[in-house]
């Protein structure tokens, strides 16, 4: 059977606090499976393949980096998201 991280797992993989959690799962933006109305659990395998497809790519052509630039400064919170999904894939490539 395939590990399941409690939100206490996924907070300190990902860096952010449950609040943090409990906000992106009632928005539905980031996979979870909701045992009960209190329960949430987190599939490993689905969060790591979450955080690959929020990796941009370093070696994307300049159109791509000036949209990047243009929704952070519509959004200056994209730059936290960016940095605690980094630091998440960083802390699941040295775990394995």
């Amino acid at each position: 059977m395939e590990k399941l991280l409690s939100i206490d797992d996924l907070t300190e993989m990902l860096g952010v606090t449950k609040a943090t959690i409990y906000s992106w799962t009632s928005q539905n933006k980031i996979p979870h499976i909701k045992l009960s109305k209190r329960l949430l659990k987190f599939r490993e395998n689905d969060i790591i393949d979450w955080i690959s497809k929020k990796s941009i790519n370093a070696e994307s052509s300049a159109v791509d980096k000036q949209n990047h630039r243009t929704r952070h400064a519509i959004s200056p919170r994209h730059d936290g998201i960016e940095r605690i999904i980094s630091n998440a894939k960083e802390k699941i490539l040295h775990r394995s």
